[in-house]
């Protein structure tokens, strides 16, 4: 128990901390709502497992012996940001402000139909599972958990763990959902969108050239 608080600290910690996934999240949200929001929140919590469950059979200790590999992984997520943020620019100023319907409301025919597609979901989904800084967690805590001489534990034990920082995570993912929605509704005005998509689409363009240089 003394050990768990200070992990269940540092997980809610990191969770309130933004990064790349508060990024994808506000994106989608602005574009399709709340739904489309919760949607790619959960994705992001996907990832988180599958990065846990991997450390816990040792694949993650591999990748990271693997300079070619964690430079892939990394550059993978660095692109995938600079390409959501690059859309973001090119729906808001090339086709002059006004990002399609299915886009901006989710409570349209199309949007539903975004969200059942599963698009969101993948987004979230992908920007976890290429990010190595997930997998460079999961490493540097978990092994303090698991028991000498009981690598049979090892899997149990690090997916119980990895299930508090996947519940801390996709709480507050889906608070910043909710929030972003509302406020997309009350600074709808189509200048207001326009500077919104403008400052996260740099944002995003922003974050993934920093993951391509550190």
């Amino acid at each position: 128990m003394s050990q768990l608080l200070p992990y269940v600290g540092l997980c809610v910690l990191i969770a309130l901390t933004p990064g790349l996934d508060t990024a994808v999240v506000v994106r989608s949200a602005l574009h399709g709502g709340t739904r489309a929001g919760l949607f790619t929140a959960v994705g992001c919590a996907a990832g988180l497992l599958v990065h846990a469950t991997a450390v816990a059979v040792g694949v993650a200790e591999l990748l990271l012996r693997s300079a070619a590999a964690y430079q892939a992984m990394r550059l993978a997520g660095a692109v995938l940001l600079i390409v959501l943020g690059a859309r973001s620019l090119w729906l808001t100023w090339w086709r002059g402000g006004e990002t399609p319907q299915h886009e901006i409301a989710a409570e349209a025919p199309l949007g539903d139909v975004a969200v059942r597609r599963g698009k969101p979901f993948v987004q979230g989904l992908l920007t976890d599972l290429t990010n190595p800084k997930a997998t460079l967690f999961f490493v540097a805590t978990l092994p303090q958990f698991i028991p000498l001489g009981r690598p049979s534990a090892a899997v149990p034990i690090a997916l119980a763990l990895a299930t508090i920082t996947l519940l801390c995570s996709l709480a507050w993912l889906s608070v910043t959902a909710v929030a972003v929605n509302r406020a997309r509704h009350l600074l709808g005005s189509p200048r207001m969108r326009r500077a919104q998509e403008t400052m996260l689409g740099a944002a995003l363009i922003g974050l993934g050239v920093r993951v391509a240089i550190h």
